[in-house]
């Protein structure tokens, strides 16, 4: 059976991004009242992908959710980590949503700051748009190119049975690139 909670969580976060799009030289601090229900919304996430997620084949995985030191980053994200990755350097699932709050794009991915040389999908190229966009402001953040199998969900989210099973299928993904 599927959880509405995994799709409460993914519409919380679309909809606070919708109220708070991504704008250039228009930072969002952490400390600000309003970033709380983010915060709350990421870490119930975190939560509840580490309860559904807690292993995979006996190989226990971590859940790292964005944070932000002073600014909220534009790309809101959750990773799962097979053992020894990190979101910096590493393969693993990601969860990354929308720029403007439109949903979030889901996958196997490889670490932008630290490349794998992993075969992954060119989902942009220029300045063009796309229907999800999870690139951010740096070159150090821009991921909408590190996806080896990218699949958009959409907001509102309805349903979570297919989300489920392609975040299931990511992971497999990511260990069978590991040979774990």
């Amino acid at each position: 059976m599927y959880s509405t909670e995994l799709t409460n969580y993914f519409n919380a976060i679309c909809e606070f991004r919708q109220l708070h799009p991504v704008q250039k030289n228009m930072l969002l601090r952490t400390n600000d009242p309003e970033m709380i229900s983010i915060g709350d919304a990421l870490n119930r996430l975190k939560i509840h992908l580490q309860q559904q997620y807690q292993e995979i084949n006996n190989i226990p995985l971590t859940i790292k959710v964005s944070r932000g030191i002073v600014n909220l980053p534009n790309v809101l994200y959750a990773c799962i980590l097979p053992p020894g990755q990190l979101v910096r350097n590493g393969i693993y699932t990601a969860l990354c949503f929308d720029v403007l709050g439109r949903g979030a794009l889901i996958g196997c991915v490889e670490s932008k700051v630290t490349s794998k040389g992993l075969t992954t999908v060119q989902r942009k190229n220029g300045h063009g748009l796309l229907s999800i966009d999870v690139d951010g402001g740096s070159q150090r953040t821009k991921y909408n190119n590190v996806f080896v199998n990218p699949k958009e969900f959409y907001y509102p989210l309805n349903n979570s049975e297919i989300l489920d099973k392609h975040i299931h299928e990511s992971i497999k993904v990511s260990l069978a690139l590991l040979n774990v």
